[in-house]
């Protein structure tokens, strides 16, 4: 009885090892259907996730020095989005899909206040806008409403100090404003084509 047992026994260890060097040379998956994988490292300490939430899916990956990702990678209902964070959790870099639908790059300072933003305008057409050390728009360059380049320049305060570019007759256009954003310099064309300067005392 002994014998039969023992031989049973190692009959199913036999074929339990088969079975596992089999499966051990295949390397290949065909399907793999989960709802959250959680990467760990060598201490188990959790630095990754690749998952869902609802209608929304994501993955992201820190450092063990970091309490926010350092890499985010998300789908969601409004559209898709990749962002940058360093050690601090601040957000450096994002690149996704804006409130227009269009494509929306932004770069931050080691602060997170925003430095560099491009994107799709509204309207049509593309932008790039540039910011002071309080997040204040001070450069614009871009596409106007009617289709035509221009560039504007505006002082601590965010007021317009300088407009250059296409006018609505689709001419050159240069305005210069004081700093409250009161124009008192116009050099452009006129509706005939020649060429104009105003300026205003008050």
């Amino acid at each position: 009885m002994n014998q039969y047992l023992t031989g049973f026994i190692s009959a199913v260890i036999l074929t339990t090892s088969f079975f596992l060097f089999v499966g051990a040379k295949k390397r290949k998956i065909d399907n793999l259907t989960v709802q959250k994988i959680t990467i760990v490292d060598n201490a188990g300490n959790q630095v990754g996730e690749i998952g869902s939430d609802r209608m929304d899916s994501y993955f992201w990956l820190k450092s063990l020095k970091s309490k926010k990702a350092g890499i985010e990678l998300s789908s969601k209902r409004k559209g898709s989005a990749l962002v940058l964070r360093s050690l601090k959790g601040k957000e450096i870099i994002n690149i996704g899909v804006d409130g227009n639908s269009g494509g929306s790059f932004l770069l931050n300072d080691r602060n997170g206040v925003s430095s560099l933003r491009m994107s799709s305008l509204s309207l049509g057409g593309g932008g790039m806008t540039f910011f002071n050390l309080r997040g204040k728009e001070t450069v614009f360059v871009g596409t106007n409403k009617i289709n035509g380049g221009q560039v504007k320049t505006y002082n601590g305060l965010g007021s317009e100090t300088i407009f250059l570019g296409t006018d609505q007759n689709d001419a050159g256009l240069l305005s210069v404003n004081n700093n409250i954003g009161s124009s008192r310099a116009v050099v452009g064309v006129d509706q005939s084509g020649k060429g104009v300067v105003n300026t205003l005392v008050k």
